[in-house]
């Protein structure tokens, strides 16, 4: 009886806290369910994995950036900004110069001939990073560099880098030439910061001058000089007042992770004409910025959407937006893998291709090989490229950062470059069995956990 009563408290302490929480209502029911149908289990579940703000919060302090006027030439630019300044998010700024590549072997080049010319700091932030022969190959220079007296700091999450924050002796070099390595909310911490509120930035910082980012992790898939065993994806390099939002992230990061403060640049010199946005979302931004920004473009498009994930699992909300432009005959495009890297995103994305199939959308499966970039671009006006996939983890629960862009002529350039991967996919085509419409609906169940 005392057994009863102990998992009675404990359960209803944790759906007052499951209550409080704002959150999609389809995530709200499952998380519901997992709580009331397993005893101790179901609320223990939830307190390791299913917190998206509230603790966080306590533990890293929100993110705070003074906003300004309106930058953007473009209608849905302008009404991007009345939101994000409501949101408080870094401001639209001008002066911005960027690069994009989809080669792996021009992210590796772009990678490595930045640490080679940094002179004064290296910050590297990333959820993964392996200690295979590319991931080897960049701890040695990064030593190099931290020998020559150049600030390196190293900052990997402690679960997309499992194996490298098991054996970290790989470190020792490094840490004796004077870099720094740190691991965001490593195991020991799980109930004060909560498992499941991973980094997922990609950030990386040369002299807090130019910057590298996109959705390459520090790995061979991503970083690899040999194109048969790499993926696809997106890399931008930038460099502008853009990079000195990226430091300010990183600077937190590394503040909540190490307790140390770092010394920022006061300011960016300009070195391009693009208007351009960083956006961070996650738990430590009040409100969900990167999410609302995709509502609001995907009902206010006119002609047409292009959205690239590997991962398509959109919540309620952002589906309904992108079939609603479907029904008013704008051009929506899906570009994704064929097959991605885990079995579970396989299964969790295909009823959401399906329904986005029978709207009319256009579903291009990429062949050759893995296509990990993360883009959204709407009538040419507006671009999202960075590290957040279409799913629940990214919008909803993940740290994430990514770039807002303005300029509708750098805008179509990208467009083209994705436009160019076209040749190597197929068309989407449902499984039409009526066991895989089961499957599909029983997996839709728990999407909202991935």
């Amino acid at each position: 009886m005392t057994l009863y009563y102990l998992d009675l408290l404990f359960t209803l302490l944790v759906l007052g806290h499951l209550l409080y929480q704002r959150r999609p209502t389809q995530s709200l029911i499952i998380w519901l369910l997992v709580v009331l149908l397993l005893p101790f289990a179901g609320a223990l579940i939830y307190l390791l994995f299913g917190s998206r703000k509230l603790f966080a919060r306590k533990s890293k302090p929100p993110m705070q950036f003074a906003h300004l006027g309106r930058l953007p030439a473009t209608p849905l630019g302008d009404r991007i900004q009345t939101l994000l300044n409501h949101d408080t998010m870094p401001p639209a700024t001008d002066g911005n110069h960027i690069q994009t590549a989809l080669s792996p072997q021009a992210a590796h080049d772009w990678f490595f001939t930045a640490i080679d010319q940094a002179q004064e700091s290296i910050w590297l932030e990333s959820y993964i990073f392996t200690l295979d022969t590319t991931g080897q190959a960049l701890l040695d220079k990064l030593t190099e560099k931290a020998r020559q007296g150049v600030e390196v700091k190293l900052l990997l999450d402690a679960f997309g880098s499992w194996q490298a924050y098991l054996q970290p002796w790989h470190f020792k070099a490094l840490k004796a030439a004077g870099g720094e390595v740190a691991f965001f909310q490593p195991l020991y911490t799980l109930f004060k910061s909560r498992i499941n509120l991973r980094t997922h930035r990609k950030i990386y910082l040369f002299d807090q001058h130019t910057l590298l980012s996109g959705g390459i992790n520090l790995a061979a898939e991503y970083l690899g000089d040999r194109p048969e065993n790499s993926w696809v994806d997106l890399t931008f390099k930038a460099q502008g007042s853009i990079v000195a939002h990226y430091a300010q992230t990183f600077s937190q990061d590394w503040h909540y992770t190490t307790g140390k403060k770092l010394t920022l640049t006061s300011t960016s010199l300009p070195s391009g004409t693009l208007t351009t946005q960083a956006v961070p979302s996650g738990p430590d931004v009040a409100t969900d910025p990167i999410r609302e920004t995709l509502l609001l473009a995907f009902y206010q498009a006119q002609h047409s959407i292009w959205i690239v994930t590997p991962y398509f699992i959109p919540d309620e909300a952002i589906l309904e937006a992108v079939l609603s432009a479907c029904k008013q005959g704008v051009a929506v495009h899906l570009l994704t893998p064929s097959q991605t890297d885990h079995l579970i995103f396989d299964l969790g994305r295909a009823p959401y291709m399906r329904t986005l199939h029978e709207a009319g959308a256009q579903i291009h499966c990429y062949q050759p090989t893995m296509l990990h970039a993360k883009t959204v671009i709407v009538d040419e006006q507006f671009a999202m490229i960075g590290s957040a996939n279409l799913d629940y983890r990214s919008l909803l629960i993940n740290y994430e950062l990514v770039s807002f862009v303005y300029e509708p002529a750098w805008i179509k350039t990208l467009q083209n470059q994705f436009q160019a991967l076209l040749a190597d996919t197929r068309p989407f085509v449902p499984d039409p069995s009526r066991k895989a419409q089961v499957r599909e609906n029983l997996t839709r169940i728990i999407t909202p956990l991935l």
